[in-house]
């Protein structure tokens, strides 16, 4: 993660050598990445940019970890706008992304998912720290509880856990083939019905296939 150096850089600065580490990703995929061209694009001395981070991967964590803050918000909105129905909350969340990548450089996007090092990482999963805590705690305020079949602390973080797997594999698959998304859309709406079925306590849902 970026140093405190970096978090202390006046905001214009901070977002001007964030904007240049985004640009120099829709250039190149992650193994192909200059620190040259994004210290020349920020307009900073490169040994500067090893006073604000390790390494590339140290970088790379930090953008991730912007996004995966936007997706814990997305479903935390999601949520709110859904009377605390989570599975339509994960409906909102591809969706969501899907607007995204449309309106970000589609090579952006792509140049992240062909690299190994982010398929795994993407998404926040959920670490067995105190900060995945944080994560559950800020959910379970905004989900509807009654209408779901979790008995214990388990249920819910394997519910979870499976529900942030398969959102995963279906921004990765839209991300690779933006023009192929509503196939995603429709395989991943199907998948999250199974679901429900198995999770909701009231058997007579509304279909999100």
């Amino acid at each position: 993660m970026p140093t405190s150096t970096f978090l202390n850089l006046p905001e214009e600065k901070r977002e001007k050598i964030i904007r240049a580490i985004k640009d120099e990703f829709s250039r190149a995929p992650f193994d192909k990445v200059s620190i040259n061209k994004i210290v020349q694009a920020a307009g900073i001395p490169r040994g500067s940019f090893y006073q604000y981070f390790a390494d590339k991967d140290d970088m790379l964590g930090f953008i991730l970890l912007d996004y995966q803050r936007l997706m814990l918000e997305q479903v935390k909105a999601s949520l709110r706008a859904g009377d605390g129905d989570i599975f339509a909350a994960f409906v909102g969340i591809l969706d969501s992304m899907i607007r995204f990548v449309m309106e970000e450089a589609n090579s952006f996007c792509r140049n992240l998912f062909a690299d190994i090092k982010v398929d795994s990482s993407f998404y926040f999963k959920i670490p067995r720290d105190t900060s995945a805590k944080n994560v559950l705690e800020e959910l379970k305020p905004l989900i509807d509880f009654n209408m779901l079949d979790v008995r214990d602390e388990h249920d819910f973080t394997n519910m979870l856990d499976i529900l942030l797997t398969i959102c995963r594999d279906a921004t990765e698959e839209v991300f690779l083939n933006i023009s192929d998304c509503e196939k995603a859309m429709q395989k991943y709406r199907q998948k999250l019905e199974l679901l429900k079925r198995g999770f909701m306590k009231n058997k007579e849902q509304t279909s999100y296939a």
